[in-house]
């Protein structure tokens, strides 16, 4: 079983509108709607896929049970979702202008260390009830703790397992916090290349720029660590090989989840033991899948496949070399 964590969901609107007009009214036909949540969205991807998957995190107020209903309903995997006070966030995506994507996103509940604290103990509980193959924790969290992700991570590996793979697809001072860590590292991260420039404070524009970056200090000791670049793909250091994946030019509706859709499917293709190409394949076309649909975190079984056959996986022979392009 998969456990994704989401400190932060939320309840997301797409709307789609073909000019935005800042500063004036500007009239839309009614939302897509859908729950939110990179730990949300991953674990869809990967029940879509087939794995066994428990949600898990906060919920809180309306829309908190609004998101509740909506996951049940689905009934795509199991629920442990906490509740807390305040409201669980909205997320509004405006497409406009040759699929620009302009994002409005409230904050969300603030959740103390007492809190996660909380949470961490009955995820513990839980994987001593039954066969946990992985956690995944996605997303933002509200919290005045900046290292709280790595306060997880540190109990994981000290109360639960030493050796059970943990994702976090996380950004900003969090994930500065877990690649600082003297003591615990994750075992997957996924930033993008504007965000791996954020990390080590430089402008990163290409994959040949990001690839040379891979060899910073601050990335030792992480298994998998995938670099998403947009329409180029994407760039995978595993253990210590590289990967670059090339994907085709396909028609889009709405690219938001498309990154946690990547996550969930490289989760799931890990723990039912997929080759390192595949893994890879299959974490792309999921990403891609999600990109076709106006829901996010959904993805289409046969989609996938089909989109596994045209990607490309390089393997680059030995680490950065000037020459590797």
């Amino acid at each position: 079983m998969i456990i994704t964590i989401t400190m932060n969901p939320s309840m997301d609107f797409a709307y789609s509108i073909d000019h935005f007009q800042l500063g004036k009214m500007n009239r839309f036909v009614d939302p897509t709607q859908s729950v939110g949540g990179k730990g949300i969205n991953a674990g869809r991807t990967a029940a879509l896929s087939g794995s066994k998957v428990l949600l898990t995190g906060y919920l809180a107020g309306e829309f908190g049970k609004m998101v509740k209903n909506y996951l049940v309903r689905e009934d795509l995997c199991s629920l442990d979702m906490l509740e807390t006070n305040g409201k669980t966030r909205k997320a509004i995506t405006i497409m406009h202008d040759n699929n620009t994507h302009t994002e409005i996103v409230e904050s969300g509940p603030e959740i103390s260390d007492v809190q996660t604290k909380e949470l961490l103990n009955r995820i513990s509980r839980k994987c001593k009830e039954d066969s946990v193959d992985l956690i995944c924790i996605s997303g933002s969290i509200n919290s005045c703790n900046e290292h709280v992700y790595l306060d997880m991570l540190t109990y994981i590996r000290e109360n639960i397992s030493k050796t059970i793979p943990v994702f976090m697809d996380v950004s900003q001072q969090q994930l500065i916090s877990l690649l600082k860590s003297k003591t615990y590292k994750p075992t997957f991260i996924k930033p993008n290349t504007h965000e791996l420039g954020e990390i080590l404070n430089k402008d990163i524009s290409s994959k040949e720029e990001a690839l040379k970056e891979l060899e910073h200090p601050l990335f030792d000791g992480i298994e998998y660590i995938m670099i998403s670049c947009g329409e180029e793909g994407a760039l995978c250091k595993v253990g210590a090989d590289y990967y670059d994946i090339t994907i085709p030019t396909i028609p889009i509706i709405n690219t938001t989840g498309s990154g946690d859709a990547s996550v969930g499917g490289f989760a799931h293709a890990v723990v039912n033991d997929f080759s390192v190409e595949d893994t890879l394949k299959y974490s792309m076309a999921c990403g891609m899948s999600n990109a076709q649909h106006g829901e996010v975190g959904k993805i289409d079984p046969n989609k996938v496949q089909e989109f596994c056959s045209q990607i490309q996986v390089k393997k680059l022979v030995t680490r950065y070399t000037q020459n590797a392009y």
